[in-house]
């Protein structure tokens, strides 16, 4: 890559991305961050044909990141030489995993069909909120492979949906040490730790479930809620929106969490339209109720209270 005409600080920065197999990987995220300030710079998706390109960077050293799902691979680079091109490859097969993963690991090559059959069932009947058959055929999952990483992190997210945050601990806890790869299981750990009030343990298996998989936006949805528990309402708030930014544009709870943080902060304008956001798009939320309560307390609140 060339410098950008007319501008000697500025530069282009291409390349291209390949899959373990050494074909062309598509639509894969890349990030340009500057080495020195951790800031990124710079962002593209690689084309059909795996390769991108990015104008307008500034000279200097970056660290250049390709992301597929739960993968990633990286590469520093300078470009102060006039333009840089790098040339990318993931170390691993793709392969969607149960647990947000898209990579296989050992502990999920020795899972038999039997079991795997069983567990695609309890994903499904899982999405479909069908939660008495999921439950059963985890159960079924479990009786072929005792030693399932991911039906063990799914029996363990159906405990906590129970309200059974100690028992979910158990499964989850054997979950990560039959595969430490498993960033699902951290994260749903830490959604335990969440629930028994165990901020900070909330905090340290998170921070390892994301590590491993930077893109799920429930780790960063469960480190908000962490953060709002310790009473750090600012950095709540920085979690709840990459959370936002990353997540199904759907998911309405991130806005309710958002608006208690907002209210910490004493942003109370921020708050109720939050939590008017929240009502509209969950009536029937079993929250919704306690909502309304709230918003109609901080209009009450806001109205008598001097803007600052």
């Amino acid at each position: 890559m060339q410098q950008i005409e007319g501008d000697p600080n500025a530069t282009g920065l291409g390349g291209s991305v390949r899959s373990a197999d050494n074909k062309p990987a598509a639509d894969v995220r890349i990030e340009v961050v500057n080495v020195a300030t951790g800031q990124t710079v710079g962002d593209t998706y690689t084309r059909q044909n795996g390769t991108f390109d990015i104008s307008n960077i500034p000279n200097g050293a970056y660290e250049v990141r390709a992301v597929m799902g739960f993968d990633e691979v990286r590469e520093r680079v300078d470009t102060r030489g006039g333009g840089a091109t790098v040339n990318l490859r993931f170390q691993r097969s793709e392969a969607t995993g149960a647990g947000g993963r898209h990579t296989v690991s050992v502990a999920q090559l020795k899972v038999p069909g039997k079991a795997r059959d069983a567990f695609k069932k309890a994903q499904s009947a899982m999405g479909k909120q069908k939660l008495d058959d999921a439950s059963r055929f985890v159960e079924e999952a479990l009786a072929a492979y005792p030693e399932y990483s991911d039906a063990l992190t799914l029996r363990g997210v159906l405990k906590l949906d129970a309200g059974r945050p100690e028992d979910a601990c158990e499964d989850l806890d054997h979950a990560i040490k039959i595969d430490s790869g498993n960033s699902m299981a951290y994260i749903a750990m830490g959604a335990a730790y969440n629930l028994l009030s165990k901020y900070d343990d909330a905090l340290r298996s998170i921070d390892r479930g994301v590590s491993l998989a930077p893109t799920a936006w429930q780790g960063y949805f469960e480190m908000g809620k962490a953060f709002l528990g310790k009473g750090t309402y600012d950095a709540a708030l920085r979690q709840l929106n990459k959370a936002e930014e990353l997540g199904p544009k759907d998911y309405a709870l991130i806005h309710l969490v958002k608006a208690h943080a907002l209210l910490g902060m004493k942003n109370y304008s921020e708050a109720m339209a939050e939590l008017q956001w929240y009502i509209e798009r969950a009536p029937a939320d079993q929250q919704s109720a306690q909502a309304k309560q709230t918003l109609e307390k901080v209009r009450s609140f806001a109205a008598v209270t001097p803007a600052k």
